[in-house]
């Protein structure tokens, strides 16, 4: 399917979210799934090629586009889209991935753990419960470095209030004087501070591989049991 670049949208002071117009055309996915893209050229050099494939930010709920969310850092692909002028031509293919809800899942208590750029799937989803009116009965743990690194920081906060099911704690690892929110290091005991019992809960955890990893080892630490943990790593791209 060929788009076109519609906007960027600056979230961070290094995070950029890609807006593309369908073009009228219909793009059938599911909130927390990925998407190919493939550029005709490249217009600065990337040892990786033309292609990449990035967690979808956007929601199904928002008609005629698709999005994706990503950081900028040394990358031939995302520097060619970073300077590439508005109505820029691409493709995309067909959406994958099973970072999603199952049928039957909504009714479950889920918790939604993000480090960084790890949080733009649980975007799609959230932003497809609100608007669809299907709250999910969510608590959400993201961390970040400082407030500053907060991706989708009002929108986020904006659900939270819109959804009385929706708990959002933003975790800062290296908090600037005067915050007032949660902060710490993803480990143990701020785990088991916010989830004191895994029981009855489906584990969702996006981020850096890295982080991914430490953090199943320390769900299942607590008990949470392996086929209730859903992973998505974001591998450096």
């Amino acid at each position: 399917m060929r788009i076109r670049l519609k906007e960027r949208r600056h979230e961070t002071a290094d995070v950029t979210s890609f807006v593309f117009d369908l073009g009228g055309q219909q793009l059938e996915y599911r909130p927390g799934q990925i998407l190919n893209y493939e550029l005709d050229a490249l217009s600065f050099p990337d040892e990786r090629g033309n292609r990449r494939h990035f967690s979808i930010s956007s929601s199904p709920t928002e008609e005629g586009i698709v999005m994706f969310t990503t950081r900028i850092r040394g990358s031939g692909f995302k520097e060619t889209l970073r300077q590439a002028p508005i109505g820029y031509e691409l493709t995309c293919e067909t959406p994958e991935g099973e970072f999603i809800l199952q049928q039957g899942e909504t009714r479950l208590r889920h918790v939604f753990i993000a480090g960084g750029i790890g949080v733009t799937p649980y975007r799609s989803i959230l932003r497809y419960s609100a608007d669809m009116y299907e709250p999910l009965n969510v608590l959400m743990l993201y961390f970040n470095r400082s407030s500053a690194d907060i991706i989708f920081r009002q929108e986020l906060e904006s659900m939270a209030r819109q959804m009385p099911t929706f708990s959002l704690v933003n975790v800062l690892t290296e908090p600037e004087e005067g915050w007032k929110g949660e902060q710490g290091k993803l480990d143990y005991t701020i785990l088991h501070k916010w989830i004191p019992s895994p029981d009855g809960l489906l584990f969702w955890v996006s981020g850096a591989p890295s982080m991914v990893g430490a953090c199943r080892e320390l769900l299942e630490q607590m008990g949470a049991k392996e086929q209730n943990i859903r992973t998505d790593r974001f591998m450096g791209y």
